[in-house]
């Protein structure tokens, strides 16, 4: 056991980007009956037995800590906070065998959260049938982000003598109130003004209550290569995930057409990661904000000019500050009670939030072979899926390989849709969309 305890506070406030993943949670609950939930699983060569797993994170006090905290949410107007609770009992993990190899058991997809009076970090152990295991990771958005995740996971599978992490990131100074009361009315408006209706939705307003379902889509390094590679040509340069995401609104309006429906215009909200560039960042609360696209559904077609569209708004974005000025209005609406703001966050586009979501993890897998002496042949992030419109695509780079996650809701999309959907989506990145 290590001989001193990490300095970890006893009580963390939101910030704006946590508060706003609050809500989300409560209209996803509404909706779904799904919680905002991040997992993330990595599969491990060798068999890891229980024991083994329990006594690696036995060595880490910050485990005990994070599972011990509980979500407070005050009077109105009050700020909401994590409490530490030591009293609290840390579950036991629990343990199943896996048949299928790839995807996640439904005991993993209905776990239950309650953050006020139980944990919001949970770790499960999958035995593989075949060899191996895999070690699922599982926490509630208002704890951290994916990246946060990640860094967390990472630390877990250190020895202790290893440096502590930055949990927390500091605060940043804040503007004068009426600017920022300024900034975030301006804000508002620009959202109001890029959500006009219509816009394109494979969500068709099923009457049965949706299943929550998931697809993981692998290419192999050489693939990858030569995708990033027609990004290039593109015209993304270095920025690869604008070519992603022109891809993926491609395949979208294609499954779109094929269902015989006009395509309109894609909205899609694209979460940037706030931490510096080339620094590891702070572990807990999400440092992200947001860059919104509208790409026009006369483009959808036409990959080439969907990607050079999405470059132009990125640069236009970026040079007007937008996710600066969105990160400054999550903060300022911290203390806007949980009712008002998701009657707020529904109103532009009467609850349809997006045409589908959308996010790149990156890089940050790169280098993600070993954890708890074991090697790791696959990683893979499990997105959160807002409901409506019921569609999350996840792209990340794993030891090299480009691969995708997509979160989807049946009825809403059926599984031969679902397949003609990465078909279309593989040949578009791979330039075999015209063959």
């Amino acid at each position: 056991m290590p001989t001193a305890k990490p300095l970890l506070p006893d009580t963390i406030t939101l910030n704006g980007a946590d508060y706003f993943c609050l809500q989300l949670d409560g209209l996803m609950w509404k909706a779904s009956a799904q919680r905002n939930v991040c997992i993330f699983t990595v599969s491990l060569s060798e068999p890891l037995a229980l024991a083994d797993l329990q006594r690696h994170l036995d060595l880490h006090p910050a485990y005990q800590w994070l599972c011990q905290l509980r979500l407070r949410q005050g009077l109105p107007f009050s700020l909401a906070t994590w409490r530490h609770q030591p009293k609290a009992r840390v579950a036991p993990i629990p343990e199943y065998q896996l048949e299928d190899g790839e995807n996640l058991p439904d005991s993993v997809l209905a776990m239950s959260w309650d953050i006020s009076n139980g944990p919001a970090f949970k770790v499960i152990l999958l035995q593989l049938a075949g060899a191996g295991s895999r070690v699922v990771f599982a926490w509630h958005h208002v704890l951290m982000d994916a990246r946060g995740g990640e860094l967390f996971v990472r630390y877990l599978g250190l020895p202790p003598t290893e440096k502590l992490p930055e949990w927390l990131a500091a605060e940043a100074d804040k503007l004068p109130l009426k600017i920022r009361a300024t900034i975030a009315s301006d804000m508002k408006q620009f959202l109001y003004d890029t959500s006009v209706l219509p816009l394109l939705t494979l969500y068709q307003k099923k009457p049965a209550k949706p299943q929550l379902r998931y697809r993981v889509l692998r290419f192999t390094p050489a693939q990858t290569l030569a995708i990033n590679a027609r990004a290039t040509q593109m015209a993304a340069g270095f920025l690869s995930s604008a070519f992603y995401l022109a891809a993926t609104a491609y395949a979208v309006a294609a499954i779109q057409q094929q269902r015989g429906i006009a395509v309109d215009d894609v909205l899609v909200p694209v979460p940037l990661d706030q931490r510096k560039r080339g620094a590891q960042g702070a572990v807990l609360g999400n440092q992200v904000s947001f860059l919104f696209y509208r790409i026009p559904g006369a483009l959808l077609n036409d990959i080439a000019a969907c990607t050079a569209e999405l470059m132009k708004q990125m640069k236009t974005l970026m040079r007007t500050e937008s996710p600066q000025h969105y990160s400054i209005m999550m903060d300022f609406l911290r203390r806007l009670p949980g009712l008002l703001y998701r009657q707020m966050l529904k109103a532009p586009t009467r609850g349809l939030m997006a045409s589908f979501f959308y996010s790149d993890t990156g890089d940050s897998l790169s280098d993600f072979t070993s954890l708890f002496g074991r090697q790791v042949s696959h990683a893979v992030h499990y997105p959160p899926n807002m409901y409506p419109p019921g569609m999350t695509f996840v792209f990340s780079r794993v030891q090299g390989a480009l691969q995708l996650t997509l979160g989807y809701m049946q009825p809403d999309l059926a599984e031969a849709e679902a397949d003609a959907l990465l078909a279309q989506l593989s040949t578009a990145l791979l330039g075999q969309e015209h063959g």
